[in-house]
């Protein structure tokens, strides 16, 4: 998946071994969250020669009407519209309800990806939606209060003390502190609707998976049960909750470099 930025000739005539070589991460966030969960990860992606976009969905902390009127519509098009931004395919990495998104956008812009690398993530066969994965999750860590709905049914929240127990219970009390401040109002719209897959488009994509062992959001044993059915064979585990970018950003930056580099 990597690609020399410098010509060869050019590297040679400066006494450089070997070329400079680039990969551009599009990093798509989940449910309950903003761009800026990526910070870490992106500045260590950046650090290493990479370029790094961090997607903001729209409705984050939308409420009423505003939220009402989300779509999963939404989510895949502000995506597509980066990817399609970007000057060659890319590597296109979906947290969590990202996995969802990536994968509307990768079925609609299949050359425009050149891989897809699910973290912690849904993993959907055409025709689920992320409530449907999560409602069959019997291992994670939600309880009936945990997730919150508006009296108007526009968006969701998480309950306050149950944040860091589902999201990152591996957590530091910094850390901790930075999840609680990271967190955001979810339209409800978007959770609810499937997303349509073909063997034809999303199919001729490589996909790669990062499964995180600790996770209380989305269980190890559903995510292992989405890796097994869509065959996916490049898979790396995480010993972490559903938050390494928070817990542990320096080790999933390089293990997406990682990915990149062997491919899927």
């Amino acid at each position: 998946m990597k690609r020399s930025i410098i010509p060869m000739a050019a590297l040679l005539a400066f006494g450089v071994a070997t070329p400079v070589e680039a990969d551009t991460f599009v990093l798509v966030h989940g449910a309950f969250q903003s761009a800026v969960v990526w910070d870490e990860v992106a500045e260590t992606l950046r650090s290493e020669g990479h370029n790094a976009i961090a997607v903001d969905l729209p409705g984050r902390n939308a409420v009423g009407v505003a939220a009402q009127t989300v779509t999963l519509q939404d989510y895949i098009e502000a995506t597509r519209a980066v990817v399609e931004a970007a000057s060659e395919p890319v590597i296109l990495v979906g947290h969590s309800f990202g996995g969802i998104t990536v994968s509307g956008v990768a079925e609609a812009v299949p050359d425009q990806v050149d891989l897809l690398v699910y973290v912690a993530a849904y993993l959907p066969q055409s025709g689920e939606s992320m409530e449907t994965l999560a409602l069959s999750d019997a291992d994670n860590a939600f309880t009936a209060e945990t997730f919150v709905i508006a009296e108007d049914y526009s968006h969701a929240t998480i309950l306050d003390t149950d944040q860091v127990r589902v999201f990152a219970a591996d957590a530091t009390p910094e850390q901790a502190a930075a999840l609680r401040a990271s967190m955001v109002r979810e339209p409800l719209p978007p959770i609810g609707t499937p997303v349509m897959l073909t063997d034809e488009r999303i199919g001729s994509v490589p996909s790669a998976y990062i499964r995180t062992l600790k996770d209380g959001t989305v269980s190890p044993e559903l995510q292992t049960q989405m890796i097994e059915r869509a065959e996916v064979e490049t898979v790396r585990d995480l010993p972490s909750g559903h938050a390494p970018y928070l817990t542990r950003p320096d080790n999933l930056a390089r293990l997406l470099m990682d990915i990149a580099e062997v491919g899927a």
